[in-house]
């Protein structure tokens, strides 16, 4: 099958590039003829090893290239600044969307408002779904009155994201459903791809740790780091321990405000504790998991995505603290330490003092996280990308009939009788899917 994949890619500093597409991308390259498209400006020469790149403007998209596949698989998040010309590609041309966040709202603000300058599209969105409702929340919140966690939760434009898509895949079927925005076509819901690393260089990583002087022992925070990765409540949490002289916490990757951050490290007196390290080369990732003791991966509210950081930090061996919210709440007992949203700072406070009293409890935690990576195999995701793919394909003539019998009964409702409405509709929508099948 040639599959056109569209996707952040290294050196993009984004863990859909890192976490994600180079687990899978082996293996889906070893059975697949695979052309990654990109915008990116940069793309690394490893990349180019696992498959051919084209590059693509999302303003004028190759079309004639592009409709020699089969099928194209479009990854989305709430990056605008990485996936708005995905986006953009995607809803050009209909294909299978991955859903790595499920909660779009900040993405298609940004993306309208900030890069398009169209914040007509943005509230026609929020009406299309939402209603008068929508549309009314959308303009006070443009104005500053209502927070952009409070928008994601209850206007998260998943099915803006997913408009004419011919399939969906998600890594978390359980906060999916939670949002109760599901798709006019199949969905499927996969565990996110992760190649473990070897055992020997697991115990090596394993042996460096242990090697190092302790106290003070190593706190990590990585990835894109909007307001919901919570920073501020773990300088909170650190700043109201006594024991905080024994801890060193690294920030590792772009934050939403970096200014903001600074002043709270300042106003908590803990400068001498505290690194903002911003998003790191590939090259020192390694070497910062490595010595690490403890990694704190707090998403609330959550977007409803699976981690790739998560994944990552098991495979180190890393014990994590994560709230227990969307994803997070069906991780196994005793691979995590569980924060409660409602009692965040408390319950930080509390696993930092548990760890110092014994590591050696958080050591195995780590150790049972990345045990239970082997429900994670790539080759296995391949496999079920692969059949996934095969019945999108098989559907989508009447998916695509849906689709264009909902947009005729959109249009038909406006000036039809009520009484004749539902009887014409139905005729309409059968010869459409007659003629699209035939």
């Amino acid at each position: 099958m040639k599959i056109n994949w569209f996707s952040p890619l290294p050196p993009a500093h984004s863990g859909i590039a890192l976490n994600y597409a180079m687990h899978v991308l082996p293996a889906l390259a070893r059975r697949h003829e695979v052309m990654l498209w990109t915008d990116q400006d940069q793309v690394a020469p490893e990349v180019r090893l696992k498959a051919q790149v084209a590059r693509y403007s999302p303003e004028a998209p190759p079309w004639r290239e592009m409709n020699t596949a089969a099928i194209s698989i479009y990854h989305l998040g709430n990056q605008p600044d990485i996936h708005s010309g995905i986006w953009e590609v995607s809803a050009g041309q209909p294909g299978i969307i991955v859903l790595h966040d499920l909660r779009l709202h900040d993405f298609f603000y940004t993306f309208w408002t900030q890069i398009k300058k169209d914040k007509a599209s943005y509230l026609a969105a929020l009406e299309r779904w939402y209603g008068g409702e929508g549309r009314r929340t959308g303009e006070a919140f443009c104005k500053g009155g209502i927070s952009s966690e409070s928008m994601a939760q209850q206007f998260p434009l998943t099915r803006e994201a997913t408009r004419g898509a011919l399939g969906v895949i998600t890594h978390s079927s359980q906060a999916f459903s939670e949002i109760g925005e599901n798709p006019a076509c199949p969905v499927i819901a996969l565990n996110h791809p992760y190649a473990v690393a070897a055992e020997s260089q697991f115990r090596q990583w394993c042996a460096t740790r242990r090697a190092a002087p302790h106290p003070p022992y190593r706190l990590v925070v990585f990835g894109y780091l909007s307001r919901n990765r919570r920073v501020e409540a773990i300088l909170e949490a650190l700043a109201g321990i006594p024991e905080r002289e024994q801890f060193r916490l690294e920030v590792c990757g772009q934050l939403w405000d970096v200014g903001h951050i600074r002043t709270q490290i300042e106003r908590l007196a803990l400068s001498p504790l505290v690194k903002l390290l911003g998003s790191l080369p590939e090259g020192m990732v390694e070497q910062k998991l490595s010595t690490a003791d403890l990694a704190i991966n707090l998403r609330y509210p959550s977007m409803g995505e699976a981690s790739g950081s998560q994944l990552q930090f098991w495979n180190y061996g890393l014990p994590t603290l994560v709230t227990r919210t969307g994803w997070y709440a069906s991780l196994p007992e005793g691979t995590t330490a569980f924060v409660r949203p409602e009692h965040e700072v408390e319950d930080i406070r509390t696993h930092l003092r548990a760890f110092l009293a014994d590591p050696s409890a958080f050591r195995v935690m780590g150790e049972k996280g990345r045990q239970s990576l082997t429900s994670n195999d790539p080759e296995k995701y391949v496999d079920a990308v692969t059949q996934f793919s095969a019945e999108v394909l098989r559907l989508a003539p009447h998916v695509s009939a849906l689709a264009l019998a909902r947009r005729v009964g959109s249009d038909l409702t406006e000036w039809l009788p009520a009484a004749a409405s539902p009887y014409l509709l139905e005729r309409a929508s059968q010869k459409i899917d007659d003629i699209l099948g035939a």
